[in-house]
This record gives structure tokens, sequence and C-alpha cells, in this order.
């Protein structure tokens, strides 16, 4: 009988306190998800920011020292466009693009390959 109230307590708590994902960030996240990932690329760490009207997430990845960041962008060039988006800008080792009005960025720092999305194109 204690198992059973232990058990009960336990499962009670768990749905206490929890923050409900916002679809926002949801959406966001499921873009990073849908980026192809540099051969080679590694250690990705995702964050989330921005306010209650404008909302990015960002992941890093760690290239291979071999990597270029010129190839990269060009890469990542290709393989944007084959999936549907529209490449607007590209510079200073950066790409930008749209796609059924979400907006990405891609930019290559070093061994450091960062892309930033916002489901809502802002």
């Amino acid at each position: 009988m204690r198992a059973l109230l232990a058990l009960a307590a336990v499962l009670a708590l768990a749905g206490c306190g929890g923050k409900k994902a916002d679809p926002y960030d949801q959406g966001n996240l499921a873009l990073l998800d849908a980026v192809p990932v540099y051969p080679g690329a590694s250690s990705p760490k995702t964050t989330t920011s921005g306010t209650a009207d404008v909302r990015f997430a960002s992941r890093d990845w760690t290239l291979p020292a071999t990597a270029e960041q010129t190839g990269v962008v060009d890469w990542y060039e290709q393989k944007l466009q084959a999936a549907g988006w529209q490449v607007t800008g590209k510079s200073f080792g950066t790409l930008r693009a749209t796609r059924d009005g979400a907006s990405l960025s891609v930019g290559v720092r070093g061994r450091t390959l960062e892309a930033i999305a916002n489901s809502r194109g802002a």
C-alpha cells in the first residue's frame, strides 16, 4: 500500500510545475531540426531567445579543422536551395534564406557553424 501511495505521489508531482512548450519556440526548433548538418560538424548546442514578439532558436556546431568558410557556406547554399529555401543574402561567411514565411541564417566564424531560425520570419 505504501508503494502504491508513493507511486501516486510521484505521478502527481510529475505533472506539477512543468512549463508548457511555447508554439513559437517549437516552430523555431523544428526549423533547426530540418537544417542539414555539414559533414563532420559535431557537438551541437541549441538555445532559444528573444522577446514575446520576436523569438529565435540557434544551434552551434564545431566544424572539422579542415572546413573552410567559403566551402561551408556554398554547401549550405546548395542544400537549402534544393530544400526550397530562397537565398536572400550571402556575405562575410553568412547566408540568409527564407521559405514559407520563415527565415534562416547560417554563418561560419572560425570553427563554429551557427544556424539561427525564426519560424515567423522576423
